[in-house]
């Protein structure tokens, strides 16, 4: 048993390398072939900015327009179609991604939404003085309640 506490955080952290390394091949492949065209919430460049972008669209539907963006637009897609007018007029080429690319890209985007928004669950500064008194107001009752308690009290019932 003397290993078990250790075997089970080595176990918990292997099973997150896969998604990180996933997420940073993404993040490569971003870079490569689709940075010249799309910033991650930085504006509009030849494409549309994409933060938000797995959280706006299924992923269904991301997959196809990264991997097959002229299928989409020849099938009549309304969004691809609306973004192609969004964009003057100008379409995303295929890039020649394989499948497991397409998902790593996916994941990286993915994953650009979770640092937003776990950074965005932050407290609100107009809340901080608030937390502050009622952690001191806490702290002190604390230490009332434990001085308290080392007073002997005498119980003699006569």
């Amino acid at each position: 048993m003397k290993y078990g506490k250790f075997t089970l955080i080595v176990c918990i952290n292997l099973l997150f390398i896969p998604q990180i390394s996933f997420a940073q091949e993404g993040e490569n492949i971003f870079k490569q072939k689709c940075a010249a065209c799309h910033t991650i919430g930085k504006g509009k460049l030849v494409g549309p900015d994409l933060k938000g972008v797995t959280t706006r669209r299924e992923e269904t539907w991301l997959f196809r327009q990264i991997k097959e963006p002229d299928k989409l637009i020849a099938e009549g897609d309304p969004i691809a179609a609306q973004l192609v007018k969004e964009m003057g007029g100008v379409t995303m080429a295929p890039l020649g991604l394989s499948d497991t690319e397409v998902n790593a890209v996916i994941n990286f985007l993915k994953s650009t939404e979770q640092q937003a928004s776990s950074i965005s669950l932050g407290l609100p500064s107009q809340y901080w003085p608030t937390v502050m008194i009622s952690a001191g107001v806490l702290i002190l009752l604390t230490i009332i309640a434990l001085k308290a308690g080392k007073k002997k009290v005498n119980a003699d019932i006569a």
